[in-house]
C-alpha cells in the first residue's frame, strides 16, 4: 500500500511524463512541418518565392510551436515534483 506521499510521488512523475511526451510530439510535428517548408523552398523557382517559403517558416517557428507545446503542462508538472518531494 503506497503512503499519500508516495501516492503523491507516482502521480507527478506520471504527469510529468506526459507533460514530456506532449511536448515530443509537438515538436515531432514541427520537424515535419519543417521538412515540407524545406520541400516547397527547394521546389521554388525565383528568389521571391524562395523568400515567401521563409516568411511561411518564420511565422509557423513563431506561431505554431511554442504554443503548442504547452509550457504550462511542464511547469505545473514540475511544480508538482516538487510539492511531492516536501510533502511529509
Amino acid at each position: 500500500m503506497n503512503t499519500p506521499r508516495e501516492f503523491q510521488a507516482l502521480h507527478a512523475e506520471h504527469r510529468a511524463r506526459e507533460a514530456l511526451a506532449q511536448a515530443r510530439s509537438t515538436l515531432e510535428r514541427a520537424l515535419r512541418e519543417l521538412d515540407r517548408y524545406t520541400a516547397r523552398f527547394d521546389e521554388a523557382e525565383s528568389l521571391r518565392d524562395k523568400a515567401d517559403v521563409m516568411n511561411w517558416t518564420l511565422n509557423e517557428l513563431a506561431c505554431n510551436i511554442t504554443p503548442n507545446l504547452r509550457l504550462d503542462l511542464i511547469a505545473s508538472a514540475q511544480a508538482e515534483l516538487v510539492r511531492a518531494d516536501t510533502m511529509e
